[in-house]
């Protein structure tokens, strides 16, 4: 089984995700597929996030600290798994985006 070490880079979480989802043979998901379930991981933090702050909260339903954790987990998985898909660095995408918004004037 793969493995993380301690302190993983985004570039480990990325080669992570693909190794296990190659492994569990996830790796034949489209990307329409990954985006669908991404977009599903989604709406439960957004739900999760809700439960927490107690706004419309759902008879029965409490949110605790671990629900957020994994729902977090569940949206960062699914987005390195997309990644994956389309061959896109993470860590080298979000250095050129924020290079990018560094230079960017703000209002």
């Amino acid at each position: 089984m793969n493995s993380l070490p301690d302190k993983p880079t985004l570039a480990d979480l990325q080669a992570y995700i693909k190794a296990i989802c190659k492994q569990r043979g996830w790796d034949k998901n489209s990307d329409t597929e990954i985006f669908m379930l991404f977009m599903e991981e989604v709406g439960e933090l957004a739900k999760a996030m809700r439960n927490a702050k107690r706004l419309y909260q759902e008879k029965g339903t409490e949110t605790t600290p671990l629900n957020l954790k994994e729902e977090f987990a569940d949206v960062l998985n699914y987005l390195l798994d997309l990644a994956n898909y389309y061959h896109v660095d993470l860590e080298q995408a979000f250095r050129e985006k924020d290079q990018i918004n560094r230079n960017r004037k703000w209002k």
